[in-house]
């Protein structure tokens, strides 16, 4: 395959529900049509550059931070973002003409932006926007007699966007849905025909092809799941259960058969050729099953659908004597210490762009769970501002201000910089920069010193963010891992529970809840393990990942088994007693915090041959039983 096949193929199965698209689509628009909206209106109320700064700033935010379900949540959440940044904003108005005052206010609302998230993602969302007026605020100084022009700002950036987000550029679930499913069929389908080519063409060489879409559809596959709105009613949950269940059937068919095409691509003794064609037809027919049963969807998801479980209202304040074990709040001690550190380091290298080091700090910070997730998006950061500005300072300097030449590239730049969120954290900061440094160019200030000056700010406030994270009550990546695990086993345990009470319609309701929330724990093993994944890691994590994450799928496979094959019948005397077992023993497992990693030895090869064997078990509850027992002994035993 050819360096540009794959990039496209990359690409594609990167975003293949066009969300990244219309995300960038959305804040190129919002962003346009707040600095139209603020320019139309200076025609009657002169406004300050201060406004014009802020707009541009909230309107980004507006548009890529606030998700709630529905409208008139949506609509909620940016009047509070509104007062929460007015108030920062005002609060260094009323300060400013003392350099410690207003250097502490930004700490206060530093923490409390950060200690926010507690609270669910409408406030972790009013939070960043109350931190994003605030730095920008604090760099902008703006006296009180300008505080009428920037309360008129936020509520014209806000009304802009969303008008935008929800009327211009909507959100459409089932369609977009849909366009993910079909980009997964679409990847297993390349896949399947590939593996058939590596069993009859024995090339080495396509075979690392094959491995690399794999990976690809592993990624779609979960994306798949995350689409899939959790909190549905009625017959349309069932239809949701059976998406899951035909998702988790394609994955184990893919896994399947690339088992039974490793032997033959890598030429082993015991590769046998109807082995893979065997298992291509079963990942074929988990295709077409996957299809059937998304045909089986209404045509659109109810208004408040969601992938995200609504979580219970969280407590103000930790328990006494808690607090540091709290995560929010040594979180916000960790963010509010790390900036705090930029920006005295900031302010030693510049008075004036030290805030690009304190939003360094505190954005490194964003979901993440772990001091290796701060440490990789913090080195992600600066090595995407130092692209950024490479490439910056040559267009810039190509274009020399010019308006037609830059105002295209701006929006450009800022497009991909959002359709990149999702996808590479290093190529949308690498779109941010080189939209300042066109921004730079077209005002008049652009100096390759002020852009290098961007990076020495950017690298300590990344320095500032990393040291913080793993310093400072740090939560190692190891032990954030350990814990999803043991949630893992937890929602486990409660489906079995479930199961094991089934009867009436209530306990059914529980039982389908359980399998939901074993969704929702494996969701978080994946996102807990994605640090010692990323490339930054060198590989040096790769083989104390493999093994957890094949146990947890395989055990939400098993969890959706169970529960698709006791939706209508009760389980036997002999299925009972093993499932109370099995509770027993997740239990103890997860009492005890024993998800240690297997080292990639024989405990994986004996699990993946069991997996392969029970793939073609006929009966599903045999098969979640043993699977389930297998992992748990093994567990149980620290292979």
């Amino acid at each position: 395959m050819d360096p540009l096949a794959k990039l496209k193929l990359y690409l594609v199965s990167s975003d293949p529900g066009h969300v990244g698209l219309r995300m960038g689509v959305r804040v190129m628009l919002t962003v346009a049509a707040v600095c139209l909206a603020l320019f139309v209106l200076g025609r009657w109320v002169p406004m300050n550059a201060p406004s014009y700064v802020l707009g541009m700033i909230t309107a980004i935010q507006g548009a890529a931070q606030i998700n709630d379900p529905t409208i008139g949540e949506r609509a909620v959440t940016r009047v509070y973002a509104a007062l929460g940044g007015f108030i920062a904003i005002a609060g260094i108005s009323l300060v400013e003409s003392s350099l410690v005052l207003v250097d502490l206010w930004l700490l206060i609302v530093i923490f409390v932006a950060t200690y926010s998230r507690r609270f669910g993602p409408r406030w972790q969302a009013v939070g960043v926007f109350t931190f994003m007026c605030g730095v920008v605020g604090a760099f902008l100084r703006a006296p009180e007699r300008d505080l009428v022009e920037i309360a008129l700002a936020l509520l014209v950036s806000g009304v802009v966007a969303h008008l935008v987000r929800n009327y211009v550029v909507p959100e459409r679930p089932s369609r977009d849905f849909r366009r993910v499913v079909a980009g997964t069929l679409s990847l297993s389908q390349q896949l399947r025909q590939l593996i058939g080519a590596v069993s009859a063409t024995q090339k080495d060489m396509r075979w690392n092809d094959a491995l690399l879409i794999a990976g690809w559809l592993r990624s779609d596959i979960r994306m798949c799941q995350n689409y899939l709105p959790l909190k549905v009613e009625g017959p349309h949950s069932e239809r949701n259960s059976d998406i899951v269940l035909r998702l988790l059937d394609l994955q184990l068919a893919t896994e399947t058969a690339l088992d039974a095409s490793s032997a033959s691509a890598l030429r082993r003794p015991e590769a046998d050729p109807g082995s893979v064609k065997r298992e291509l037809d079963e990942m074929q027919e988990a295709e077409q099953r996957l299809q059937d049963a998304v045909a089986q969807l209404p045509a659109s998801f109810p208004e408040g659908a969601s992938s995200v479980p609504r979580m219970p209202p969280a407590k103000p304040l930790p328990a006494r004597g808690e607090w540091l074990n709290d995560p929010q709040f040594r979180l916000a001690i960790q963010v509010t210490l790390a900036c705090a550190i930029a920006m005295v380091g900031g302010r030693l290298i510049s008075s004036d762009r030290w805030f690009w080091a304190v939003m360094a700090a505190f954005l490194i910070f964003m979901n993440t769970q772990s001091a290796g997730a701060v440490a990789v998006r913090g080195i992600s950061r600066a090595m995407g501002t130092l692209a950024g500005i490479v490439l910056g300072i040559g267009l810039a300097t190509l274009v020399r201000g010019d308006l037609y030449l830059t105002i295209p590239l701006v929006g450009i730049s800022i497009f991909g910089a959002f359709y990149l969120a999702r996808i590479s954290y290093v190529g949308m900061n690498i779109c941010i920069n080189v939209a300042i440094s066109l921004i730079y160019g077209l005002v008049g200030i652009f100096k390759p010193e002020l852009l290098v000056l961007r990076l020495e700010e950017t690298a300590i406030g990344a320095a500032a963010g990393i040291f913080a994270a793993l310093a400072v009550l740090p939560v190692r990546t190891a032990s954030t891992a350990d814990r999803a695990m043991n949630r893992l086993y937890l929602s486990l345990k409660q489906l079995t529970a479930a199961i094991i009470n089934i009867g009436a319609d209530q306990q059914n309701q529980s039982m389908t809840a359980a399998a939901g929330a074993v969704d929702k724990a494996f969701a978080d093993v994946v996102k807990a393990y994605d640090p010692m994944r990323s490339f930054w890691a060198m590989g040096t994590a790769e083989a104390k990942t493999r093994n957890p994450l094949r146990r947890a799928y395989l055990l939400a496979h098993a969890a959706h088994l169970l529960e698709h094959s006791f939706r209508q019948t009760r389980p036997t005397d002999s299925e009972l007693q093993e499932l109370a077992a099995i509770q027993d023993r997740l239990a103890i497992i997860a009492g005890e915090g024993t998800a240690a990693d297997l080292p990639a030895s024989a405990a994986d090869d004996s699990l993946k041959e069991h997996e392969t064997e029970l793939a073609i078990a006929d009966e599903p509850v045999r098969y979640a039983l043993e699977i389930m027992s297998e992992i748990l002994r093994q567990v149980e035993a620290g292979e």
